[in-house]
């Protein structure tokens, strides 16, 4: 249950116990969910926030933006992340969108043609009007 802010944070060689990828998730208006990820979406930030990302679908929000603005690096790990977390909102019924990617993510997204299949805007406040 989400209640109201939880986050998971990736560990790092330089802080064992966390730091290199944090996902903080918080419940606004409406009932939608903003996931905002800081860091870099690589394989441990992916294992970090990816329990984060589901306990966000199990809560049965109409609305789940991920937001990737202050995501400063994302590779193939981090990806599949994402495309399983639009997967399990699609089972749920629950609309996805990813907002403010940097140019390094939207560069991937373009790369593997992936951003064809997810709702992409420029800034937060965009997603979430979009609903």
């Amino acid at each position: 249950m989400i209640d109201p802010e939880y986050s998971g944070e990736a560990p790092t060689p330089d802080d064992p116990a966390g730091g290199g990828l944090v996902g903080t998730v918080r419940r606004i208006d409406g009932g939608a969910l903003v996931c905002s990820l800081t860091g870099e979406l690589d394989l441990d930030g992916a294992l970090a926030v990816g329990p984060v990302l589901d306990e966000a679908l199990r809560s049965a929000a109409p609305l789940l933006v991920i937001d990737l603005s202050a995501v400063e690096f994302c590779d193939s790990s981090g990806l599949n992340l994402l495309l399983r977390t639009r997967i399990g909102a699609e089972a749920a019924g629950t609309a996805m969108r990813l907002a403010g990617a940097p140019t390094q993510v939207r560069r991937l997204l373009e790369i593997t043609g992936t951003d064809q299949v997810f709702s992409l805007d420029p800034t937060l406040e965009l997603a979430l009007a979009a609903r």
